[in-house]
């Protein structure tokens, strides 16, 4: 089942006022965990785990667009590297899902994200590395960033998708050029409120490299031209198409 979110990229509102509690986490030695596990491509880089812990007991105040203050669950985040398994590829982390404390912290989320681990770039060209991130929700609170929709799962994770590098050249010669990477599929949030695991193993198709090049000239009607690895170019509205993408996945690299 799929919910469709109307805004594509939410970031959670600035939080003004906490509650007077010791905010730190606290996990009981024998509290239930959940286990991320990665096995990542060869030519990736994977970012540190971001994990997002909730509270009913020690609520913030924020202000709505209406400038009223209302309450919400408080918020607890940090961010832990995985640790090695005995392939280099191989990546594991334990998390507990009741963090404990005087706030009676709960998992409520968590970002996996990873980025290109060598930039094809010469010297005089300036670069930047942009990760692609991914989020599994475990509770009913909405995640700090929304994109796409929910996907519900019913038990563990498990996040097999074909991912393809993109670089994009902006209009303007002093930007640097992004070496990023898309999903050959529309962006979703997975939620699973069972779930004990979560297996991530992205498909970065390393050798089908898309190239994104701005308009010279802002202007109504003209679009980003893109240059797809079968060498076809599309200059339209949409991008990316996801259905030369997922071809594409298709073909051995």
């Amino acid at each position: 089942m799929k919910i469709l979110i109307r805004d594509m990229t939410f970031i959670l509102p600035f939080l003004l006022l906490g509650c007077d509690k010791d905010e730190s986490l606290n996990p009981p030695p024998d509290g239930e965990t959940v286990s991320v596990v990665a096995k990542m491509p060869a030519d990736s880089k994977i970012l540190p785990l971001e994990i997002m812990y909730r509270s009913s007991t020690c609520l913030k105040n924020r202000k709505n667009s209406n400038g009223d203050v209302v309450k919400e669950p408080g918020y607890h985040f940090v961010k832990k590297d995985f640790n090695h398994a005995s392939d280099d590829s191989m990546f594991n982390l334990e998390i507990p899902r009741d963090g404990g404390g005087r706030c009676n912290w709960k998992l409520s989320n968590v970002t996996l994200g990873f980025s290109l681990k060598v930039l094809p770039s010469g010297n005089d060209e300036k670069s930047e590395n942009i990760p692609i991130k991914e989020i599994v929700v475990f509770d009913n609170n909405s995640p700090q960033r929304l994109s796409g929709s929910y996907e519900a799962i019913n038990g563990n994770v498990k996040l097999k998708g074909d991912y393809f590098p993109l670089i994009t050249k902006r209009r303007d010669s002093s930007s640097p050029v992004e070496y990023s990477i898309i999903r050959s599929s529309p962006d979703v949030i997975y939620k699973s409120t069972s779930a004990k695991e979560v297996v991530f193993e992205p498909r970065l198709h390393s050798s089908k490299t898309l190239r994104a090049t701005e308009p010279k000239v802002q202007k109504v009607g003209m679009y980003m031209s893109v240059l797809y690895p079968d060498g076809t170019v599309d200059n339209g509205p949409y991008f990316p198409n996801y259905k030369k993408l997922q071809l594409l996945s298709k073909n051995n690299d």
